[in-house]
Parts: structure tokens; C-alpha cells; sequence
């Protein structure tokens, strides 16, 4: 984690010029985040016919591509259960996530989603984000069909979904809220919303990465039935 965490500060102090710094002040969601048994309101979602009945084959994917080590992707990246690590400058907000993932990235700069025939999907998305007072709204797109794409609550991301988040800090700094809102006519009746609420962490004394390897035993547990010994 220590690494990843360097080069994720020198990344966001690279794209933060000296006029942006120069702006008044924002909350800082910076540092170590962690889920605990009380972080989660999630309600059930209202799914579409067609989706409900494609959730066996949904987990059937999901439990691939964490057989394969694919990098898991949003939303999984917001429900690790290990400190996520976060660092924030004015332009751009970087996630690192210790479960097999690439660095999510939040533009705050301003810039627009790329137009849809340039865009290419990823795990992640592409996510830019903007102020509303100090509450960070985040709006994402351009997803794939690769990782982990289980929604808590039920349903499934696909390449037409979108999530619009929510970030704002509570306990003077000591927790981190983040409303998630997920759309698409193919999988949600209606906008699909739930929050969870971090709690800050110290900084892990040993780096915290996954160090995914594939391998038959791992590939057996995690897609075979489990069997009564």
C-alpha cells in the first residue's frame, strides 16, 4: 500500500498547478477509510424483469473474474473491506482500493466525460466530479463489462449505467459519507440509491495490496458448489 500510495500523492500534486492551489479551500477527504459492521444503509433494489433473471449468470461472471484476478472495478472498489486510501488535491481525487484494482480517478477540474464514440469502457468508469457547498458530487460513466459489476442492494452495472455520488465528511472529519445512485433502464426500475459511512484509519503498517496469482484451488472455490463435509 505504501508504494501505491506515493506514487498516488505524486500523481494528484503533478496535475494540481499553483493558480488552482491558490482557490479557496475544500474539504479534504484525504487518508485512510474503512468499513465497519454499521457502515452500510442499503435498501433493496427494485429490479427489471429482464435483469432479475440474468443475476445467477451476473454472480456466475463476478466469481470469473475473481478466480482470473481481473481488477475488480466500481462499485466493488468502494466496498473493500481493507482501508481504502484516499488523496485528494483540488484537480483530481485518487482510490486505491488493496483488492485487485486500477486507481480510480475523480476529475474535479471541470472537464466533461469524453463524447460517447471516444469514450472506452472500463472497470472504473470515467468520473468527474464538481462542488455543490462541501459536498463532492460525482457522476460517472464509460463502464465495461469486465470485473466485479455486483451493486449492493441487488442488480448489476453494465456498460449503460451510470452513478452519481455523493461525498461529504461527518464528526468533524472523522467519517466519510457516500451516497451512491445507480440508473439504467436495463437493470433498475427506479434510480437506485444507498449510503455508506466510513470511518477513518490509521495509516496500515504494512503495505495492504492483494497479490492475486490464478491458480485451479482458487478457481474451484470461488466458481464450484461448496460441498457438506
Amino acid at each position: 500500500m505504501r508504494t501505491a500510495t506515493v506514487i498516488l500523492a505524486a500523481v494528484v500534486a503533478a496535475s494540481s498547478p499553483s493558480w488552482v492551489r491558490a482557490q479557496a479551500p475544500r474539504p479534504d477527504f484525504s487518508g485512510y477509510w474503512e468499513l465497519r459492521v454499521d457502515s452500510f444503509h442499503v435498501p433493496r433494489a427494485a429490479l427489471t424483469a429482464q435483469a432479475a433473471g440474468r443475476l445467477d449468470e451476473q454472480a456466475a461472471r463476478d466469481a470469473d473474474a475473481l478466480a482470473r484476478c481481473v481488477p475488480i472495478g466500481m462499485p466493488a472498489v468502494m466496498d473493500d473491506r481493507a482501508p481504502i486510501d484516499v488523496r485528494h488535491a483540488p484537480t483530481v481525487m485518487g482510490i486505491v482500493a488493496p483488492s485487485p484494482s486500477s486507481t480510480r480517478h475523480i476529475y474535479t477540474d471541470g472537464r466533461p466525460h469524453p463524447d460517447e464514440d471516444e469514450l472506452e469502457g472500463t472497470t472504473n468508469g470515467h468520473s468527474s466530479g464538481r462542488w455543490e457547498g462541501d459536498v463532492l458530487v460525482v457522476d460517472t460513466v464509460g463502464f465495461s463489462e469486465r470485473g466485479v459489476t455486483r451493486v449492493p442492494g441487488g442488480g448489476f452495472r453494465t456498460p449503460r449505467s451510470r452513478l452519481v455520488e455523493r461525498y461529504r465528511l461527518l464528526e468533524n472529519g472523522r467519517r466519510l459519507s457516500v451516497v451512491f445512485t445507480w440508473t439504467d433502464p436495463g437493470v433498475f426500475q427506479a434510480p437506485h440509491t444507498y449510503e455508506f459511512r466510513y470511518y477513518r484509519a490509521a495509516r496500515p503498517r504494512e503495505p495492504r495490496l492483494t497479490n492475486c496469482i490464478p491458480d485451479q484451488e482458487r478457481t474451484r472455490f470461488l466458481t464450484g458448489r461448496p460441498e457438506a463435509k
